[in-house]
């Protein structure tokens, strides 16, 4: 236990410096990308919300990177030093410590989730707000800001456009039959909830079939029995990962029952666990590169290897995202499949270097008279 926790110490201790730097130079870089935007009344305080902000979202998206990069460069500082070759002496097996090392790095990985659910995923809302409000991405409003006008359930589709604290104004009502044909189209100036679904002020009532309009009456109220409320009509704006787990879930059901599009929903859901955790296997892979016999160079080597394998990393999270959104394969698969190939790529490089090495042991021939 004591050589245990030993192992955990030192790597912890590596961890948060390569944490640290990681972040450091992101947050440069960034600043140098956006430093032309910074002007206007306020825009030192306005900056210093912005990376208070980016630092707690961009240190979580980096966590993983720094985890996987501090387990081999824990590795080469052991070996370097000669320690290494003092734990494996004492009889300990080289399982003994990746699996202290893994245990470590899931504990961690837990704390990230634990973070983005207390501070990051609202840290990522404010510094995209900061971003668009306080330095000028007018392209970019519309996508964070505007209220969602369109919802369907069941046979009705609504057109809200206009929010208020009583209810909507300004909205369209279509009815649709079991073929998709229209039945009714309602436009109202108020829709507002009444105890029982909801109350339309100054309805225009329309009916139709086979795409032909019947009849048109004007009504100054008109009372429908819907079974939506006002919650089902609060739909959240902004990007899926800026959600916390709950809110994330709701959001889920509340499309599904409106018939809007969840996929991307959906993903993020299963992303959300699997990207803390995805530091794991990337960290089998980085320790037993690390591990490997008659290996030249350790820390830089490491160092290389870690940036290699975080490339790696956010290149398959990538490429297996947009997978997914395309709907070519499911949300889960998209999550997890680079877990699955980081694990097999850390299983497979343990499972080389041992087959590399392996020597057989000569069978006895009798002593010699």
């Amino acid at each position: 236990m004591i050589l245990d926790r030993y192992l955990a110490r030192t790597y912890l201790r590596i961890a948060l410096s390569t944490f640290v730097a990681i972040v450091a130079v992101i947050l440069v870089i960034d600043f140098a990308d956006r430093a032309y935007s910074f002007r206007g009344e306020g825009w030192f305080r306005n900056m210093l919300r912005l990376y208070a902000n980016l630092a707690i979202d961009l240190g979580y998206q980096a966590a993983p990177s720094a985890f996987l990069v501090a387990a081999g460069i824990t590795v080469s500082s052991l070996r370097a030093q000669g320690e290494l070759v003092a734990y494996l002496a004492l009889g300990n097996r080289p399982a003994r410590l990746v699996a202290t090392l893994l245990g470590t790095i899931s504990l961690l990985c837990l704390g990230l989730l634990v973070l983005h659910e207390t501070v990051a995923a609202e840290a990522a809302r404010r510094a995209e707000e900061i971003k668009i409000r306080d330095f000028r991405r007018p392209q970019n409003i519309g996508a964070y800001f505007q209220q969602s006008q369109w919802f369907r359930s069941g046979n009705w589709v609504y057109n809200l456009r206009e929010r208020t604290e009583e209810g909507f104004r300004n909205v369209t009502l279509y009815e649709l039959d079991d073929r998709f044909s229209l039945v009714r189209r309602i436009d109202a100036e108020t829709m507002t909830p009444a105890q029982q679904g909801w109350e339309l002020g100054k309805a225009t009532v329309s009916t139709f079939r086979g795409g032909e309009r019947l009849e048109r009456r004007q009504l100054e109220s008109l009372q429908l029995d819907l079974p939506e409320r006002p919650a089902d009509f609060q739909l959240r704006t902004g990007r899926p990962r800026h959600l916390r787990l709950g809110e994330l879930l709701g959001q889920i059901r509340l499309r599904q029952r409106l018939g809007l599009e969840d996929v991307g929903y959906r993903q993020e859901l299963f992303r959300r666990v699997a990207f803390p955790f995805s530091a794991v296997p990337a960290s089998l892979a980085s320790i037993r590169l690390a591990m490997r016999r008659n290996r030249r160079g350790h820390l830089a080597t490491s160092l290389g290897e870690g940036i290699l394998l975080s490339l790696l990393l956010w290149t398959l999270f990538t490429i297996f995202q947009a997978f997914g959104l395309s709907g070519a394969i499911s949300p889960a698969i998209s999550a997890l499949a680079p877990l699955a190939i980081l694990l097999a790529v850390g299983l497979a490089v343990g499972a080389f270097e041992d087959l590399r090495f392996r020597r057989r042991v000569p069978s006895p021939v009798g002593e010699r008279g």
